[in-house]
């Protein structure tokens, strides 16, 4: 019973500081993360130790300093991500309406706009760059779009997370056998389907494909929806900061990604997630540890 206890004051508490958050202003929001992000590196955090060492492995042919400089404007970015959460989120129709305005610009908005009306289903492939989350405020109202989501540890904050994230129009599925069903049914549907797609999988759900030269365990799962529609269309889209607002972008997958070789669907889509990144690599999530079942052993001590 304890243990329950806990976990719902967590949610609360999680909760509150989102709820918090998301009464802020943009511009306030970002200075506030800018300011979280701060203390990610001041701390030495494992995020900032996480970050040096992924960069390290991408980009070997920059300077040190060049690397420092890109891993101290990262945490600043996923600062700012984990501050802008409450106002993503939204919650209601006037606040999707706002997030949706704050997109000043769209690069590739006939790749959206053709894939759509050739109906014959959309996989929309989103990297964690920028604020992914504002698309949940865009997508929705231009196509019946579902999307799957990485279960929370906290029951309280993903009922919450949910609630907030659906009242959009987005229809949100966990991660689970069940959740992936229906999304690939939705899918075969002729339907659009969201999925995150650079996590990285168990032995069991992934197969092995470079990225950025790395031989890493990628998700199967992608190459598994695609091949039960493969008239489908494959796009990546991102949503980045600017200024004083974000930037929308759409992108072509390579034709490689409906190859129903696994290994050479998911290279082409590790080669896709690595342009998306080019566009800012500084508003890539950095601290997650995507190489960490390579044989090299790259995280360890971190």
């Amino acid at each position: 019973m304890s243990a329950v206890v806990a976990m719902d004051v967590k949610s609360f508490i999680a909760l509150f500081i989102i709820r918090s958050l998301g009464l802020l202003s943009l511009s306030g929001a970002r200075r506030f993360g800018r300011f979280i992000g701060w203390l990610l590196i001041k701390t030495n955090s494992r995020a900032l130790k996480v970050t040096r060492k992924n960069l390290q492995i991408c980009f070997p042919e920059m300077t040190s300093q060049e690397r420092e400089r890109l891993a101290f404007e990262s945490l600043m970015q996923t600062g700012q991500t984990i501050a802008e959460t409450g106002i993503a989120w939204g919650g209601t129709e006037q606040k999707f309406a706002r997030n949706a305005a704050m997109i000043e610009d769209i690069e590739g908005i006939e790749i959206f706009e053709d894939a759509v009306s050739a109906k014959r289903g959309v996989l929309i492939l989103t990297p964690h760059i920028g604020n992914w989350e504002i698309l949940s405020s865009w997508l929705p109202q231009r196509c019946n779009l579902m999307a799957l989501y990485k279960m929370a540890k906290m029951p309280g904050l993903e009922r919450a997370m949910l609630e907030a994230r659906e009242s959009s129009g987005v229809k949100m599925v966990a991660g689970t056998q069940a959740g992936i069903k229906r999304l690939i049914t939705h899918f075969e549907n002729k339907e659009a389907a969201l999925i995150l797609p650079d996590q990285e999988p168990s032995e069991r759900s992934g197969v092995k494909a470079r990225f950025y030269g790395i031989e890493v365990l990628t998700p199967k799962l992608i190459h598994s929806v695609i091949q039960r529609n493969p008239s489908g269309v494959v796009i990546f889209a991102y949503v980045l900061r600017t200024n004083n607002n974000f930037r929308l972008v759409f992108r072509k997958a390579s034709e490689d990604i409906y190859s129903e070789d696994a290994s050479v669907s998911a290279t082409a889509m590790n080669k896709g997630i690595e342009e998306c990144i080019a566009d800012e690599p500084s508003q890539y999530q950095w601290e997650y540890k995507r190489f960490k079942r390579n044989k090299e052993g790259f995280y360890k001590g971190l």
